[in-house]
């Protein structure tokens, strides 16, 4: 209904006010236009934007200034850029986690965003990386995973991968894994990934790289590779020691 009296009020001011207008000077008729466009920058949710995401601000403020410098499509085509832009950055430098146990909270946290809280497993990794594993970010998987490896410590013998964040894996991803394995291995360290068991299976037998020590390093969820790591360290102690 705002629109039409809108409309309406408009089509009155075209068809009988041009000739008053005339006499409105320039500068009230300026005045009456930056008032209005003024009216269209909404102050207070900018604000509301700025306590959650402080780049989205940057990419509305750039926006503005552009259609007022090219005009509104070429404006309108920079913000679109920059967005797929940082995109691409978070898709190829997704977030990647170490993970531990918290007392009181169920499943598994970052140890880095809880500190001394979370606490880790002797000789066990639990890595999360918050993204697909394909060609644009495979070679910084490895190296975060070769890094969370290197904190663990000589004495590191699993490391578990979460598979439930990684939605997606293609060849790159494959060799990237592939590559990781054998670098582990060579210090003594196991690969495993835990979720998306049968999804993980399934893809291997299609691709035609399964194989059947495979089968043993896939686990449904991060607790059941916990409690295997734990099984495979307490048939280890010496019988002597306690368990």
């Amino acid at each position: 209904m705002t629109g039409l009296v809108a409309a309406a009020t408009i089509a009155a001011v075209l068809l009988f006010l041009t000739e008053p207008l005339r006499f409105v000077p320039v500068a009230a008729l300026g005045a009456v236009l930056i008032f209005a466009a003024l009216s269209l920058f909404d102050v207070g949710t900018l604000r509301e934007i700025w306590k959650y995401d402080r780049l989205e601000v940057g990419l509305s403020l750039i926006t503005t200034l552009g259609v007022v410098a090219v005009g509104a499509i070429n404006g309108i085509l920079i913000a679109v850029a920059l967005a797929l832009a940082r995109f691409v950055r978070q898709a190829a430098r997704p977030r990647d986690e170490v993970l531990g146990k918290v007392e009181g909270l169920p499943g598994f946290h970052s140890i880095k965003r809880h500190g001394t809280a979370a606490k880790t497993f002797p000789g066990l990794v639990l890595f999360r990386f918050n993204g697909p594993l394909a060609f644009f970010n495979a070679d910084y998987f490895k190296q975060r995973a070769l890094a969370a490896a290197d904190a663990a410590g000589k004495d590191l013998r699993w490391f578990v991968i979460d598979a439930i964040p990684i939605s997606d894996i293609d060849m790159n991803g494959l060799y990237a894994l592939r590559d990781l394995n054998v670098e582990l291995e060579a210090r003594g360290t196991t690969l495993m990934l835990a979720g998306r068991r049968t999804e993980l299976l399934i893809w291997l037998r299609q691709i035609g790289v399964f194989r059947t020590e495979l089968d043993n390093r896939l686990f449904p969820s991060l607790t059941q590779a916990l409690k295997a790591y734990r099984r495979e360290t307490m048939r280890e102690l010496p019988p002597s020691q306690p368990r």
